[in-house]
C-alpha cells in the first residue's frame, strides 16, 4: 500500500506546472553508475592492481643476459732485454645466458662464453670456449613455494578487495542517488505548498479588502492579509532556493553537473510516495545483511593480505643457507671458435662444483621486530573485524526499527492533515459567514500547513529508512532491479 500528500489532502497538493518529461528514478540511477566521477575513479582502481599481480607474477619471468668486454694491452721490454720484442694483447670476451626463478626459490642459470686472446708473443688467437649450468637453491631464508608465492597471493587478495571496494562505492552511489533524487521530490512537494497559500492569502487579501469596504472588517485585518501574502511569497523564494539546492546534488551524483549546465536547471523527477508494506522479518534481514557485507569482505582480504605478510615475515627470520650446484665445460682452440665450442661440447675441459654459504644478522632484530609488528596488525585485523559485524547488527538494528517508527508517523501524519484540514475548512466558512476573524482563519492556516509539513517530513524519513535498510541488508540492487553484471559492465 502506498501513502502520498494527495491521500491525506486535497487543497494544498499541487503539481508542477512543467511540461516536461519527468527524470525517472531508474534513469538517474542509470546515469549515476555510468557517469558519477567517483565510481570512474574507483573503477580504475582493480585495474591498477591486476598490473601489480603482472608484475609479481614476472619475477618468475626468464632473465636473458647478454655482454661484450674488449681489453687493449701493449708492453715494451727492449730496456730490459734486447731479445725481447714489443708485445700487444687484443682480449675478447662474449658471454650470454640466462636465468630463471623457479617456486621452491631456486634459481637456475644456464649460459655460454667465449674468450679471444691475441698476443704477438704467441702464434695465432688463443680461443677458449664453455657451457655452464647452475643452480642455486635457498635452504632456510626464501625456501619453498609458500615464500615465493606470497607477494603473487598478496597482490591477487588486493584485487579482490579492489573488487569489494567497487562493489562497496556502487551501494553508497545507489543510495546517494536515490536520496538527492527523492530530496529533489520533496522539494517540489514543499515548493507546491507554498504555492497553494499563496493562491490563498491572494484571496484572502482580495476578500478582506472588499470586507473592509463594506464596512465589515478593520484595517488590522486588511493588514494581516497584506502581511500573510508577504510572508508567502517570501516562503516561495526559500523554496525555489531549495529546489535548485536539491537539483545540483542530484546533478552532481549522477555525473552531470558542468560549467554548461544552466543555474536555471530544474529537473521534472517522479512524486515521492511512500510504501506502508512493512520490512521483512528482523533476523532474516540480519541474516542477509550477514552474507553481504562487503565491509566484512573487504576486511577478510586485508587479513589475507596480512598472513602472507607474516610468511614473508617469518622468511626474513630465517638464516640464509644457499646451495649452489654448478658444471661447466669447457674447450679451446687456436683456430676458430667454432672449434673451440666443439671441444666445450665434447667436454675437453669439466668442472663441477658445490657451495655452501651461510648469513645471519647478528641478533635479528630487525626481522624479529617486523615479525611481532605483523602478528599485532593481525590482532587489530581481527578485532577491526568483529567491529565491523558490530557496527553492522547496530546499523540493521536502526535501520529496521527506523522504517517501522517512520512508517507509524507517516500514518499519524495523514490522519492529523485530514483533521487540521477539516478545522480549516470549517474556519473559512465561518469567517464568509463573518463569525470568524481573520486572524483565527490564519492561525487554523498556520495549524494545517505545519501538519501538512510534518507529513512530508514523515514521508521523506520513510522513504530514506527504506533506503537505509536496504543498504544495510545489501538489497539495493534488487530495489532497482539490476545486477553486478549490468552494473560492473556499465559504459564508462
Amino acid at each position: 500500500m502506498l501513502l502520498s500528500l494527495s491521500t491525506a489532502f486535497s487543497s494544498h497538493a499541487q503539481d508542477t506546472d512543467s511540461e516536461e518529461q519527468p527524470l525517472l528514478l531508474n534513469d538517474a540511477i542509470n546515469r549515476s553508475l555510468s557517469q558519477n566521477l567517483g565510481l570512474k575513479i574507483q573503477r580504475i582502481v582493480p585495474l591498477i592492481e591486476d598490473e601489480s599481480i603482472i608484475q609479481q607474477e614476472a619475477a618468475f619471468d626468464p632473465l636473458l643476459t647478454a655482454k661484450a668486454k674488449r681489453n687493449f694491452g701493449e708492453a715494451d721490454y727492449s730496456d730490459i732485454d734486447s731479445t725481447l720484442n714489443r708485445e700487444e694483447s687484443d682480449d675478447r670476451t662474449y658471454s650470454a645466458g640466462i636465468s630463471k626463478r623457479i617456486s621452491t626459490g631456486a634459481t637456475l642459470n644456464a649460459g655460454a662464453l667465449l674468450s679471444r686472446n691475441d698476443d704477438t708473443s704467441q702464434d695465432g688467437a688463443d680461443q677458449t670456449a664453455s657451457y655452464s649450468i647452475s643452480i642455486t637453491q635457498p635452504l632456510l631464508r626464501d625456501f619453498g613455494s609458500n615464500v615465493s608465492q606470497a607477494p603473487i597471493k598478496r597482490a591477487q587478495s588486493k584485487r579482490r578487495e579492489a573488487d569489494f571496494r567497487l562493489k562497496n562505492q556502487v551501494y553508497d552511489q545507489l543510495q546517494a542517488t536515490e536520496f538527492a533524487y527523492w530530496r529533489l521530490a520533496d522539494s517540489y512537494e514543499r515548493r507546491a505548498l507554498r504555492e497553494s497559500n499563496i493562491k490563498l492569502a491572494e484571496d484572502q487579501l482580495a476578500e478582506t479588502q472588499e470586507r473592509k469596504n463594506m464596512g465589515m472588517a478593520t484595517e488590522l485585518e486588511t493588514l494581516q492579509a497584506e502581511s500573510n501574502l508577504a510572508r508567502r511569497n517570501e516562503e516561495i523564494i526559500r523554496a525555489d532556493q531549495a529546489i535548485a539546492n536539491a537539483a545540483d546534488t542530484l546533478m552532481a551524483a549522477m555525473g552531470s553537473l558542468d560549467a554548461s549546465l544552466s543555474i536555471e536547471n530544474r529537473p521534472a523527477v517522479q512524486n515521492l510516495v511512500a510504501s506502508e508494506n512493512a520490512p521483512d522479518p528482523f533476523q532474516e534481514v540480519l541474516s542477509t545483511s550477514l552474507e553481504r557485507n562487503f565491509n566484512a569482505a573487504i576486511q577478510n582480504e586485508i587479513l589475507k593480505q596480512l598472513e602472507q605478510d607474516r610468511i614473508l615475515a617469518e622468511n626474513s627470520k630465517r638464516p640464509e643457507v644457499d646451495l649452489n650446484l654448478s658444471s661447466r665445460f669447457g674447450g679451446r682452440s687456436n683456430r676458430n671458435a667454432n672449434s673451440a665450442f666443439d671441444r666445450a661440447a665434447n667436454r675437453q675441459e669439466e668442472d663441477w662444483g658445490l657451495e655452501l654459504g651461510l648469513s645471519l644478522p647478528w641478533g635479528r632484530r630487525a626481522s624479529k621486530s617486523n615479525l611481532r609488528q605483523v602478528d599485532y596488525s593481525i590482532d587489530r585485523a581481527y578485532l577491526r573485524l568483529d567491529e565491523i559485524e558490530q557496527d553492522l547488527i547496530q546499523s540493521v538494528r536502526t535501520a529496521w526499527r527506523s522504517l517501522r517508527t517512520t512508517q507509524e508517523q507517516l500514518r499519524a501524519a495523514a490522519l492529523v492533515v485530514k483533521l487540521q484540514q477539516a478545522t480549516f475548512d470549517q474556519e473559512m466558512g465561518k469567517y464568509e459567514e463573518g463569525l470568524s476573524s481573520l486572524r483565527d482563519v490564519l492561525e487554523t492556516q498556520r495549524d494545517l500547513d505545519n501538519a501538512v509539513l510534518s507529513f512530508l517530513d514523515a514521508q521523506l524519513s520513510t522513504v530514506e529508512s527504506e533506503i537505509r535498510l536496504a543498504r544495510a541488508e545489501g538489497t539495493l540492487l534488487e530495489r532497482h532491479a539490476l545486477s553486478w553484471e549490468s552494473v560492473l559492465d556499465a559504459p564508462q
